[in-house]
C-alpha cells in the first residue's frame, strides 16, 4: 500500500509543472544569479560582471541574434542610473538546434549560459553600499509551443570605494571564461554570422585577406547566378576575328578589369548605404527584374539582337582604339549584370564594410575579389578568339549561343521557382511573366532586317501594351493570396459577437514571435480537410503579438499563456476542456477535436 502511495506522490510531483503549463500558471522558465569580479569596486575603474542564467529544462530561449525575425531575443538591460556607464556586453555562444516547429535550424541558449558585462563607476559616485539593478529580457519555447515574452530582475549588492582602497579579485574561475578581447567580441555581436567570418579572415592581416578573396571570387562562378557571364563572353569574343593571341588576351585582360571595376563599385556603394543585395531578392519584383534582364540576353543568344560595342563609343574613340576600349565596356556590363547577384551570396563583406567603414580596404578586397570572378572569363575570353580562327566555326559557334541560350532561361527559372511557393494565383503569375518577356521581346529586342519605320513604331506600342498587361497580371498574382479559412479576427467585445448563429467556435490565441503558430498556418491549416471542415466553425484569431488590455483580458479569461492556445467552444459558448491544445497540432489530430466538437 506504501508503495501505491509514494508512486501517486511521484506522479503528482511530475504533472505540476506540466498541468501548470498547460492552464497557464506561472512557468519558472529560469533563474539568475549575478556574480561580480571584485570585491569592492573602485570609482574611475572598469570592473566586470557575470550573469548567469540557469535554463530549467525542457526550455531553451532564443539567442541575443535569433535566426528568423520575428523571434524575440535575449537581451541583458541594466536599469539606468547616474554616474555608471554600462560597457560592452558579451553574450555566450548560441547553439544551433532544429525543432519539431521550425524548418531550418534557431540560434538558442539551453542549460547554463553567462553574459559578462563590462561597468564603470564615475569619480562622483558616492562611496558605500549601494545596489546595481537590471533585467534579463527573452523569450522561451519547448519543443512544443512558445510563450510570451518574458523578463528576469536581478539585484547585486556592491560595495563602492575610492581608487586608493585596495580590492580582491572574486570569481575568478567565472571569469576566466571571458573572452581575452572583450572589445572585440562585444562588437561581435552586432554582426552576423557571415559578416564574422569575413571579419576573422580581414584580422589574419591584408596579404591573407587579398589571396583569400580572391580564391573566394573564384568559387563564386559555381553559384548560377554568375552563369550569364559565360555566354557574354563567348558571344563577343567568339565573333572577334583577325587578332593574334596576344591581341585577344590584352582585349580579355580589359574585359576581366572592367567586371572587376563594377564588381568593386556595386558591391562598396551597396556596403557603405547598408544597401545588402541579399535582402533584394526576397522581393519577388526584383527577382521579376533580374529574370527579364537574363531572359532578354538568352533572346540574344538566339539571335533576337547582338551584343555589340555602342557605335557612338567606338565611332568618338577611333578604330584603333575600339578593341581593348570595346572590351573594357563589355566588362563593365556584364559587370553590372554579375555585381548584384554575387553581392546577395557576399553578403558578409557588404555588410562589415558598412558597419566598419573600411572604405579604401573593402574597395581594393572588392576589386581583387572580382579579378578573382573575372579569371576564367580572361582564359575563355582567349580560347574564344582561338574558335573563330578555328575552319568551318560558324555554326559550331551558333550551336553554342544556343546552348548558353538554354543555359540562361535555365537561371531565369532557377530564381523565379523560389517565388512561385509565395503566389496563390501561379497561372496568372507565369502568364504575367510570358507577357512581360513578350512585350519585351516583340516590341524592342528583335532587330531582324526588313522591317519599316511605321511597323518599328506599330510594335513598340505593342510591345508596351503587352507588358504593361504583363504588369498588371504579376502584380496581381503576387498579391492575390486568399486565406484558405476565413478567420474573424478578435479585437474587443465577447465572441457571442463575433459567432455566427449555431456553430461551435475555434480561438487560435497566436503571436507573430512564435514559430509554432507559423507551423500551424503552414501546415495544419492548410490542410485541405482542416479547411473543409472550418466552414462549420467560426474560426477566431487572437493577436497576442503585444496584447494590450482588451487581449490581456479576454487572454485570462481563458487562462491563456503560451502560443499558440487552441480553445474549442460549443455552440452556447462553453469550452469543451478537454479539446484544449498548446502548441503545434498536427492536421489529422485538429481534426479529430474539430468532430468531437460537431458531435458534442
Amino acid at each position: 500500500m506504501r508503495s501505491y502511495f509514494f508512486l501517486f506522490i511521484a506522479l503528482l510531483l511530475i504533472s505540476v509543472p506540466v498541468l501548470a503549463q498547460g492552464f497557464g500558471e506561472d512557468v519558472d522558465f529560469l533563474s539568475v544569479e549575478p556574480r561580480l569580479s571584485v570585491d569592492k569596486v573602485q570609482v574611475g575603474t572598469v570592473f566586470q560582471v557575470a550573469i548567469i542564467v540557469d535554463i530549467h529544462h525542457p526550455f531553451h530561449i532564443n539567442s541575443n541574434q535569433p535566426t528568423e525575425e520575428y523571434l524575440i531575443p535575449t537581451k541583458l538591460e541594466f536599469d539606468a542610473r547616474e554616474n555608471i556607464s554600462i560597457g560592452k556586453i558579451i553574450y555566450p555562444k548560441p547553439q544551433l538546434l532544429t525543432f519539431p516547429f521550425s524548418e531550418e535550424p534557431l540560434s538558442v541558449y539551453e542549460g547554463k549560459v553567462t553574459i559578462f558585462a563590462e561597468i564603470q563607476l564615475s569619480d562622483q559616485f558616492p562611496h558605500g553600499e549601494t545596489q546595481l539593478t537590471g533585467t534579463v529580457k527573452f523569450q522561451a519555447c519547448n519543443e512544443e509551443n512558445c510563450f510570451a515574452p518574458s523578463s528576469e530582475e536581478f539585484t547585486i549588492p556592491i560595495t563602492v570605494v575610492d581608487a586608493a582602497t585596495s580590492v580582491n579579485t572574486i570569481n575568478a574561475d567565472i571569469f576566466a571564461a571571458m573572452p581575452e578581447e572583450s572589445s572585440s567580441s562585444a562588437m561581435n555581436s552586432s554582426f552576423t554570422s557571415d559578416e564574422l567570418r569575413a571579419k576573422a579572415v580581414l584580422e589574419k592581416g591584408l596579404p591573407y585577406a587579398l589571396i583569400a578573396f580572391f580564391i573566394f571570387g573564384l568559387a563564386l562562378n559555381l553559384t548560377p547566378c554568375v552563369y550569364p557571364v559565360i555566354p557574354l563572353t563567348v558571344g563577343y569574343f567568339g565573333g572577334q576575328s583577325g587578332r593574334n593571341k596576344g591581341s585577344t588576351f590584352i582585349m580579355a585582360l580589359f574585359y576581366v578589369i572592367g567586371i572587376a571595376l563594377i564588381f568593386a563599385l556595386l558591391g562598396l556603394i551597396s556596403g557603405l548605404a547598408g544597401k545588402q543585395w541579399g535582402f533584394l531578392f526576397q522581393n519577388t519584383w526584383f527577382v521579376v527584374v533580374i529574370s527579364m534582364v537574363i531572359l532578354a540576353m538568352a533572346a540574344s543568344m538566339f539571335g533576337a539582337f547582338e551584343i555589340t560595342v555602342p557605335a557612338w563609343l567606338s565611332t568618338s574613340l577611333g578604330k584603333s582604339r575600339e578593341g581593348t576600349i570595346g572590351s573594357f565596356v563589355m566588362g563593365l556590363t556584364v559587370g553590372v549584370v554579375i555585381a548584384p547577384c554575387a553581392a546577395g551570396i557576399i553578403i558578409g563583406l557588404v555588410g562589415l564594410v558598412a558597419k566598419l567603414g573600411i572604405v579604401g580596404k573593402g574597395t581594393l578586397l572588392f576589386f581583387v575579389m572580382g579579378l578573382g570572378l573575372g579569371l576564367p572569363y580572361l582564359i575563355l575570353a582567349t580560347f574564344s578568339g582561338l574558335l573563330a580562327k578555328i575552319p568551318q566555326s560558324g555554326m559550331w559557334m551558333v550551336w553554342i549561343r544556343k546552348f548558353f541560350g538554354i543555359l540562361l532561361i535555365g537561371v531565369a527559372v532557377y530564381f523565379l521557382l523560389p517565388q512561385m511557393k509565395h503566389v496563390y494565383d501561379l497561372q496568372g503569375f507565369l502568364f504575367g511573366i510570358l507577357a512581360l518577356f513578350g512585350g519585351l521581346l516583340l516590341g524592342f529586342l528583335d532587330h531582324a532586317p526588313g522591317y519599316t519605320r511605321n511597323f518599328k513604331i506599330g510594335r513598340a506600342v505593342f510591345g508596351v501594351l503587352l507588358m504593361l498587361l504583363g504588369i498588371f497580371m504579376t502584380n496581381r498574382a503576387i498579391h492575390s493570396e486568399p486565406p484558405a479559412i476565413q478567420w474573424v479576427h478578435y479585437e474587443s467585445g465577447n465572441v457571442a459577437d463575433l459567432q455566427r448563429p449555431g456553430t461551435p467556435v475555434i480561438i487560435d490565441f497566436y503571436a507573430d514571435w512564435c514559430a509554432p503558430c507559423k507551423q500551424m498556418d503552414r501546415e495544419t491549416f492548410e490542410y485541405d480537410g482542416v479547411v473543409n471542415k472550418a466552414k462549420q466553425f467560426t474560426m477566431i484569431k487572437v493577436d497576442c503579438t503585444a496584447p494590450d488590455e482588451r487581449v490581456r483580458a479576454f487572454m485570462n479569461k481563458y487562462n491563456v499563456t503560451g502560443m499558440p492556445t487552441f480553445i474549442f467552444l460549443k455552440p452556447d459558448g462553453t469550452e469543451v476542456v478537454s479539446l484544449r491544445e498548446i502548441g503545434f497540432v498536427p492536421a489529422d489530430r485538429f481534426l479529430r477535436k474539430m468532430d468531437e466538437v460537431l458531435n458534442k
